[in-house]
């Protein structure tokens, strides 16, 4: 695999960090107008330490956590992780052994202060706004899933700082990123993935404790890493099983608590624990109120998952590209390197394009989560004032990108690691080389933290609904389409999804148009991410500012195919 610091190799990625962003929406509210460093200079407490008394100085933080990621994923990484596929897991009486290498650099990441990128200064965090993390998941994936998702589990702990009481946030929190905890969500069995209501999996309270009995399947690194901590966090049935969602309660059980009965066999991510787990009178603490596990806390936390699966989507492309254009360039027949070849080279420059295009969204769906979601933390708002206004718009823009950020960008990815393999041919297809692995790999994007079907039908009502003439989707169209010049064949790609959004609601019965659903997802996706392309076309300077022109011209025209055939689609099924 290419070796390099991938931060600063990364050219697009470092324009939208630079240039793209505009960090003054996003840095005073994250950090609360530098509360942080306040609490610093009265206290000098050693949490606190490296809190910005500015945006200079939070751009300067932020931009040194990227360049040190980078560093580890492509000079350290991304070396072993070829070997650490091959080698994969272990597994003997209830104990999971990983390879060392995998371990060595999950070490690094730690002694870098990497893996508590989710939390706050003040629990001993980085204290990064989720822009920056989706950069970090980013440019981690693009080494390895299997280490990553070992490393970046522990940010799924962060939705305690929402959810658990002060006391606890203040025991737990410290305790997981100094021990290095790693973290899984505690939901999917044996006979309910998805259809979280009816679990079976049980709590019981004697006396001041609770204890957990029943079985969890799919819990990704619950087993811990070579004897390190880890935990589950575990929605468990408080109430009767006819209470359905509200009788569901959320809980941390240990790893020393639970027994992991075995390990799956898997297509990809080999290296990656993927384990069952059984609890007998397990030993858990409960977070937050009694029965709102599921409707509130694990949202909170599936949110969460996924902006790093759109990231992981992002992550993986951009290797699969790199490798695939280096290959291409090196690799001579005919008597020239085969990128020289039209079929080629356009396979590769769609890819680079389209890659262009998931680092936007995957962006914007962060972006769109920070506008709002720190704003909770301010005690004392008028409901009638503007950063609350704001606020509330910006939560229902991000409940609509941010599963249209993970459908896509993953379903992305599966598609551009395929082109990135045919550039290889039979080569590609041999373990000798990394694309085997990143295809294996991908392929898990667009099923776990929720298929490609559950994202659709999470966004649909939101585009459809929000496609009335006051509605929500509407406004966020015209609020960024509004900072871009008028661009013919984009404003074609606009027309197109209006009529596709108007078929799709001339269907009567309800299970057709659940079925086309994802006709008008797909749309609502290319022309988000086309009105962001131009966005970033618009604030772009020198040669990349030409080179982002003739990706959009292409772009649009794919888009424009793509939502005629949808439209068609649709028009025969009214």
């Amino acid at each position: 695999m290419i070796q390099g610091n991938y931060f600063q190799t990364n050219e697009d990625l470092k324009e939208h960090f630079h240039s793209l962003i505009d960090w003054e929406e996003i840095v005073p509210v994250y950090e609360h107008d530098f509360e942080d460093a306040k609490t610093y200079a009265q206290t000098n407490h050693p949490r606190l330490e490296m809190a910005p008394s500015s945006t200079e100085e939070a751009l300067a933080y932020y931009e040194e956590v990227l360049n040190s990621c980078g560093e580890i994923s492509g000079v350290y990484v991304s070396q072993v992780a070829q070997d650490v596929d091959h080698e994969g897991l272990k597994y003997e009486n209830g104990t999971v052994t990983h390879p060392q290498a995998m371990v060595d650099v999950i070490h690094k990441y730690h002694d870098a202060g990497l893996g508590p990128a989710g939390f706050k200064r003040k629990y001993g965090g980085l204290g990064v706004p989720n822009v920056v993390k989706a950069m970090i998941a980013e440019l981690m994936y693009r080494s390895d899933s299997s280490i990553t998702i070992a490393v970046g589990s522990m940010g799924l702990a962060s939705i305690l700082e929402r959810c658990a009481s002060e006391e606890m946030k203040e025991e737990w929190i410290p305790k997981l990123i100094s021990n290095r905890y790693t973290v899984t969500m505690g939901l999917s069995e044996p006979d309910f993935g998805s259809d979280l209501p009816n679990i079976t999996t049980k709590a019981v309270k004697k006396g001041d404790d609770w204890y957990l009995t029943g079985t969890k399947r799919f819990q990704t690194v619950a087993c811990g890493i070579n004897g390190e901590p880890g935990m589950t966090l575990t929605l468990a049935r408080t109430g009767t099983q006819e209470s359905g969602a509200r009788g569901l309660s959320f809980f941390i059980v240990e790893n020393k608590d639970y027994e992991v009965s075995g390990i799956e066999k898997k297509l990809g991510i080999k290296a990656s624990a993927t384990c069952e787990v059984v609890f007998e009178n397990s030993k858990g603490y409960l977070v937050g109120k009694e029965g709102f596990g599921l409707v509130k806390y694990v949202m909170g936390m599936l949110n969460g998952a996924r902006l790093s699966v759109s990231s992981q989507g992002t992550g993986i492309a951009t290797t699969a590209y790199e490798e695939a254009k280096k290959y291409a360039e090196e690799r001579i027949q005919f008597g020239k390197p085969i990128i020289t070849i039209p079929a080629v080279k356009r396979m590769l420059d769609r890819m680079e394009r389209e890659i262009a295009g998931m680092r936007c969204l995957m962006v914007e769906a962060a972006y769109s989560v920070d506008k709002y979601y720190w704003t909770e933390d301010l005690k004392g708002l008028d409901p009638e004032s503007k950063i609350v206004k704001d606020a509330k718009f910006w939560e229902k823009v991000a409940n609509t990108l941010t599963p249209i950020s993970k459908y896509y960008n993953s379903e992305m990815c599966n598609d551009l690691v395929y082109d990135a393999l045919q550039v290889f041919g039979g080569a590609g297809y041999t373990e000798d080389y990394d694309l085997s692995r990143l295809y294996r790999d991908a392929r898990i994007t667009n099923i776990y933290d929720g298929t490609t079907q559950i994202q659709v039908n999470a966004a649909i009502g939101g585009i459809t609904s929000g496609m009335s003439s006051t509605g929500i989707f509407r406004q966020y169209l015209d609020l960024r389409s509004s900072e871009i010049k008028d661009v013919p064949l984009l404003s074609q790609v606009r027309s197109r999804f209006e009529e596709i959004v108007e078929t799709w609601k001339k269907i009567s019965e309800a299970s057709v148009r659940e079925e086309y659903a994802f006709e008008v997802v797909e749309s609502a996706a290319r022309l988000v991410v086309g009105i962001l392309q131009e966005r970033a076309h618009l604030k772009s300077i020198g040669e990349k500012k030409e080179k982002r022109k003739s990706w959009n011209r292409k772009f649009h025209t794919d888009s424009l195919a793509i939502l005629s055939a949808n439209l068609i689609q649709l028009q025969n099924a009214v």
